[in-house]
């Protein structure tokens, strides 16, 4: 980048600073060498000024060294140029109140109290020299002195806080930005590869209790577990192809045939299932990846948590008010809830960041699972 370039955010600065300086020319009307070479000397604390907002590596000592040369020119030739409110001219006068308002904002405590007492020290200086401040009584000018250096500490001050103030609200929100990745994320792991885990677990389960009796129906079982393994890696994958690159992963694109083979699933592990499903032509893909996690999980925590089940109902249909409404009901007789899971909560959260309304608990004979997700997405 160009030095242009770095330093575009301090045009302004640096045109009122150049104006400042073209102003005192013109007021000098036809300036001698003396008066000539004192507004030179007023050129490097303007160039300090607007280098400040980058780098305070140079500026005070360039600045500095140079209001104190100017000073012994004053002197030595009874230089007469405008002042205002300050022993300095108007440029230096604006330079140094630019770089203390800069240096307090951006510098730590200890380095900007130094460099603000040196910028007063060589004002006092300058009065001193140019002035004679200690034997006049120019109260105007001391009073003006003050009032402007405590106005560009406390400008200075002033952006200070707000900046602190703006760092720890960007720090708040990139805090609660990875927190709602993690919670993502491990929705996603529960409610997908647990779904094809608790697959395989339920068949490999099966696959033992049978194995002695009927090795041939512990065999037919192994197809299924090989193909909730390889469907929980896919999702693995797709997973971390999002955590790596960024990439969409909807859950689904067809979302009535995905729900049609996870009932088909439930079914081969030897759960009778009953699917009723009225889906509206078009699916927002959030709403759709929702609903299909929601089947899901509800049918994972049957295949874990009931007892015994004879019929699992699972219905998908329209309500009158414009949302999707989604039933996953079972008949079994439920184990106590694991207090360390994870299901219901996220569960939860799908549905409550699609403004939806969701319920799970006992029914008269069994659980049931039910949520309404608005079609139109959050209100």
């Amino acid at each position: 980048m160009s030095a242009v370039e770095s330093h575009r955010g301090q045009w302004p600065i640096a045109a009122l600073l150049a104006l400042l300086m073209l102003g005192e020319l013109i007021l000098m009307n036809g300036p001698g060498s003396a008066e000539a070479l004192v507004w030179l000397l007023s050129v490097p604390p303007c160039i300090a000024a607007v280098a400040s907002f980058k780098s305070r590596a140079f500026t005070i000592p360039v600045t500095v060294a140079s209001i104190f040369v100017s000073s012994f020119v004053f002197r030595m030739f009874n230089v007469d140029l405008p002042t205002l409110l300050s022993p300095l001219t108007v440029a230096e006068t604006a330079a140094c109140l630019v770089l203390t308002a800069v240096i307090v904002r951006e510098e730590p405590r200890r380095p900007a109290t130094w460099s603000v007492s040196a910028l007063m020290a060589v004002s006092f200086f300058a009065a001193i020299v140019r002035d004679n401040w200690l034997s006049s009584s120019n109260y105007n000018e001391m009073l003006g002195s003050l009032v402007l250096g405590f106005a560009a500490v406390g400008t200075g001050l002033y952006f200070r806080a707000r900046d602190t103030e703006s760092g720890r609200l960007i720090a708040a929100a990139v805090t609660d930005a990875q927190k709602e990745e993690r919670i993502a994320l491990a929705r996603e792991l529960h409610d997908v590869v647990a779904h094809h885990v608790t697959g395989m677990l339920v068949q490999a389960q099966a696959a033992l209790e049978v194995s002695d009796d009927d090795p041939h129906a512990a065999h037919r079982l192994l197809p299924g577990i090989v193909r909730s393994g390889t469907e929980a890696l896919g999702a693995m994958r797709r997973l971390v192809g999002t955590l790596r690159q960024g990439e969409d992963d909807f859950a689904t694109t067809d979302l009535a045939a995905d729900v049609i083979s996870t009932v088909e699933r439930t079914r081969e592990l030897g759960f009778e299932t009953r699917l009723r499903i009225d889906l509206p032509d078009e699916v927002p893909p959030e709403l759709g990846r929702s609903v299909l996690r929601l089947v899901q999980e509800s049918l994972t925590n049957v295949h874990k948590h009931a007892q015994s089940p004879t019929m699992i109902d699972v219905e998908i249909s329209r309500t009158p008010g414009g949302a999707l409404r989604v039933v996953v009901a079972d008949d079994g007789q439920p184990h106590e809830l694991n207090q360390g899971g994870y299901g219901l909560v996220g569960m939860r959260e799908r549905v409550d960041l699609l403004g939806g309304l969701f319920s799970a608990g006992p029914r008269e004979n069994g659980w049931q699972v039910l949520a309404e997700l608005p079609l139109e997405g959050k209100k």
